[in-house]
């Protein structure tokens, strides 16, 4: 599921320590997805780091099988 990135999501982030990239999941073992799920943008932790070209990237993606470890 992908959402914009808005200074508002990313506060709230912070304020409540969302935990959403695949290092956080249940699921995530030694370097990939359990559920082979492929691992894209939700990959990318914190939710402002730099994308592929070095910017912030516009949206972030929360897979919907995420369960925290």
């Amino acid at each position: 599921m992908r959402f914009p990135l808005t200074d508002a999501l990313l506060s709230e982030a912070d304020e409540f320590g969302l935990r959403s990239a695949c290092v956080h999941c249940f699921f995530y073992v030694g370097d990939r997805c359990a559920l082979e799920w492929p691992m894209g943008a939700q990959r990318r932790w914190p939710l402002d780091a730099a994308d592929d070209s070095g910017r912030r990237p516009d949206e972030v993606a929360f897979c919907k099988e995420f369960e925290l470890a």
